[in-house]
């Protein structure tokens, strides 16, 4: 199956805990906050992640998308903001994928999560106030997920430039279930499993922990739950979990892009193509 590539975009949006009531509020959008990545999280990219867009990608054929949005809204008679000036930010689409791995967030959220944790809100907020403030014969002709100009501006810009993700998908999820098997992986669990027991919290692994049915009780974190997370990276750093699992994911990954190089290359080759018509409708402006 060919995947739309803008497909997180919209997760992100259902993990924002913010939304604007009336076109006088929607300036007045705020969504949840989250403690700023530390360096450890903003440099955690495996071999994958190069094949697919990162939100900096993401961003920039939105941009794109735009224009063509407002310029096909403009042939309907209405009028389409677009969101301009988006700055550029670190890549955060691993900062859990080990669980919780950076103390601050231990100690403010626990296991919680919400969008700005895996990157920033802003933009999603500034789209959530756009939509708010369109009419709605305006916001069915910009959204109609048949033959609205968003949509139709995002099927330009992807035609001819996409290639099945499913693949790859798929080997991401292997990824880390082979690498939670391995042998040079196994042992630093077990220390983990140790280490949280001397701690007073008994679990088979850090997935069981970010899991206990405790912690879905409450939508804020309990002091329990922070407790516990607060031991989950201490444990971690000590035994040095993160550090194992992904030095054996990247030779776990590179493995699987020799393998299957001739796929890897045509998913490289679509992600510039993508990119490239972006970028000349940007140059048009």
């Amino acid at each position: 199956m060919i995947r739309n590539r803008l497909a997180g975009t919209a997760a992100l949006v259902l993990l924002a805990t913010g939304c604007a009531a009336s076109p006088e509020e929607a300036s007045k959008t705020v969504l949840a906050a989250a403690p700023e990545p530390t360096k450890a999280v903003r440099d955690l990219l495996l071999p994958f992640d190069a094949y697919q867009l990162s939100v900096n990608e993401i961003y920039l054929i939105e941009s794109a998308q735009d224009l063509l949005t407002r310029d096909c809204l403009k042939e309907r008679g209405y009028d389409w903001e677009v969101i301009g000036d988006r700055k550029q930010y670190p890549d955060l689409r691993n900062r859990r994928r080990y669980g919780v791995i950076e103390m601050p967030v231990a100690e403010e959220m626990g296991y919680k999560a919400n969008a700005r944790l895996l990157g920033s809100t802003d933009v999603t907020a500034r789209k959530m106030d756009r939509e708010a403030r369109l009419s709605p014969a305006a916001r069915k002709a910009a959204t109609d997920p048949t033959d609205g100009c968003y949509k139709l501006a995002g099927d330009e810009l992807a035609r001819g430039n996409q290639e099945d993700e499913d693949l790859v998908s798929r080997l991401n999820f292997q990824s880390l279930d082979e690498a939670l098997k391995s042998p040079n992986v196994v042992p630093a669990m077990h220390a983990w499993v140790q280490c949280m027991a001397e701690k007073g919290h008994e679990y088979k692994d850090f997935n069981a922990a970010a899991g206990d049915p405790r912690w879905a009780k409450s939508k804020t974190p309990s002091r329990a739950e922070k407790e516990t997370a607060e031991a989950d990276v201490t444990c971690k750093q000590q035994v040095g979990l993160v550090k194992s699992f992904t030095e054996t994911e990247k030779s776990i990954q590179q493995r699987e892009i020799r393998k299957h190089r001739a796929y890897f290359e045509r998913l490289a080759s679509a992600k510039q193509r993508h990119l490239v018509a972006a970028r000349v409708v940007l140059d048009r402006g």
